[in-house]
């Protein structure tokens, strides 16, 4: 904690008192019952409580901006058998105003996450600059993460006894072409991964290496956005055992809103670092949907659907959650609202059994913002 604090006053200590600031943040209070937390056959239930923080911070003295984004979430189970599930992040950006066409943007980002078959944290220090002096705009982003990662083992029954820990170094080049409310670009990523320990606790090396060329496009209007990506991604490694990764990755999302009516839809498929002892990585595919309407000047009430399927490389083993429901939010103060959810939740092992779940809950948000101030 005494490091993050120390970043934060470097961060906010480089301007001047005179610059302009502007605080807005929001507290969720969640209570419910989950049937199945863990989403195994046969699995029992067990009431949750929850609370959820966010704070966004801003600073502007006319060349610099400086910004801190911060989200807590905590969940906690009746059932001691179950363990919290704990999302901690935390996000510090230093950008100058594009000064003589230049954009210079550096962003510090802190992640922890657990719950009870994974324990991830890591920092990465991105640093883009970019020409900003026409509609082609060329950009190069570094990117430097630090990682500690430990999932529960099929081989062990549980976590492994020290977590994997690797360094990874990123350089992207690339260029955009911006257009009135329009975005479209190419760029491809290089990236040297390096663990800590060489070879891991089963034998395997798992330094890599990186290619991931790819395309992206952007259009924003007053009630209409969408964006998307799509690359492909190469990961040579040096183990015998591991084949080559050779992936096909997107993002995909579009957001509209008419006549009280709100759609949000997105889909992405990533590869994503794994502990699993004959996988380089996994490849997982989401999908997550929502329609909603304004029922009322205060009230929206809506469906949702949410997908997640991991698939193990280098394995015919997968993983498949889905989560289908209804919701609603109602206003009953200026800042103060109360939400509701009930849930419907299904999955696939990676072992091939089936489980299934129901998920219900009620929720107090309150939101506040300090007037902006010089």
């Amino acid at each position: 904690m005494r490091a993050w604090f120390c970043v934060f006053c470097f961060v906010f200590g480089v301007l001047p008192a005179s610059a302009a600031e502007e605080f807005a943040a929001s507290f969720r209070l969640r209570g419910g019952y989950d049937s199945n937390p863990l989403l195994t056959p046969n699995g029992k239930g067990s009431a949750l409580a929850a609370w959820e923080a966010a704070a966004v911070y801003g600073r502007d003295n006319g060349e610099w901006v400086t910004g801190a984004t911060g989200e807590a979430a905590l969940t906690r189970y009746r059932e001691r058998d179950f363990e919290p599930i704990q999302n901690y992040r935390l996000r510090l950006r230093l950008a100058n105003k594009n000064q003589n066409d230049i954009s210079f943007d550096a962003t510090t980002t802190l992640v922890h996450f657990s719950n009870y078959d994974t324990k991830s944290d890591f920092v990465n220090q991105r640093v883009h600059v970019q020409w900003m002096g026409g509609a082609l705009r060329p950009f190069v982003a570094g990117d430097l993460r630090l990682a500690s990662l430990n999932e529960a083992n099929i081989l062990l029954g549980n976590f492994l006894p020290e977590p994997m820990r690797y360094l990874r170094g990123t350089i992207t080049p690339g260029i955009a072409y911006v257009k009135d409310k329009v975005e479209l670009g190419a760029q491809i990523a290089l990236s040297r991964t390096r663990y800590e320990a060489e070879p891991d606790l089963f034998g395997f090396h798992r330094n890599n290496d990186r290619v991931q060329p790819g395309v992206f496009a952007k259009f924003n209007a007053e009630n209409f956005s969408a964006s998307g990506a799509v690359s492909f991604l190469r990961v040579h490694s040096g183990e015998e055992f591991f084949t080559d990764v050779e992936a096909l990755l997107f993002e995909l999302s579009v957001a509209a809103r008419w006549q009280g009516w709100s759609g949000e839809i997105s889909a992405s498929r990533a590869a994503e670092d794994t502990t699993f002892p004959v996988s380089p990585v996994t490849i997982n595919t989401t999908v997550q949907a929502k329609l909603g309407y304004d029922i009322a000047p205060k009230t929206n009430a809506g469906v949702f659907l949410r997908s997640l399927e991991r698939k193990y490389w280098d394995t015919p083993l997968f993983s498949r959650t889905e989560i289908a429901g209804v919701e609603f939010t109602r206003g009953i103060l200026e800042d103060i609202s109360l939400a509701g959810q009930l849930g419907f939740a299904k999955a696939t092992l990676f072992t091939g059994d089936k489980a299934d779940g129901v998920i219900a809950s009620l929720s107090l948000t309150t939101r506040f913002a300090a007037p902006p101030k010089k």
